[in-house]
């Protein structure tokens, strides 16, 4: 159940792949939370697109001659084991990098930087409930059970 936010420089993708993007990110990242292809899951998973002007995004005082790309993936505590985000972050890159257009190349993956935010329980709420990861888990389940 993450919240994403993408940003991006606004030339980089058109409206649609930005969304096509979205996508294939939230997808990734419900895969590495051990969801799949949980409807309860991809309801439960938003991505902030943040298209930026290509002046918005700089690196040493300059506009880079390449695409840089932020991805932050909050969830609550749990819901992510520290050693999958290595992994993540590498499909996240690839992802971003097909998306451009541009063939996979661990340099140009440097260009991807993402940043996991573990969100300790009871700091994560939607309306007035707390949501935990356990919980999630178990909803889940039951989905799948019930499939």
């Amino acid at each position: 159940m993450p919240m994403i936010d993408l940003y991006l420089s606004e030339s980089v993708l058109d409206a649609e792949d930005r969304q096509v993007l979205a996508d294939r990110i939230a997808r990734l990242v419900r895969e590495a939370e051990g969801y799949g292809d949980s409807r309860l899951a991809a309801s439960l998973s938003w991505v902030y697109l943040h298209p930026m002007p290509d002046t918005a995004i700089t690196k040493s005082g300059a506009v880079p001659a390449r695409p840089l790309w932020r991805i932050e993936v909050a969830s609550p505590t749990g819901s992510l084991a520290p050693d999958a985000k290595p992994a993540l972050a590498e499909r996240l890159a690839r992802a971003c990098l097909a998306a451009e257009g541009t063939p996979w190349d661990p340099t140009d993956a440097r260009r991807v930087w993402v940043l996991y935010r573990d969100v300790a329980v009871g700091d994560w709420v939607a309306g007035t409930t707390v949501a935990k990861a356990e919980a999630i888990r178990d909803a889940v389940a039951r989905e799948r059970a019930a499939a």
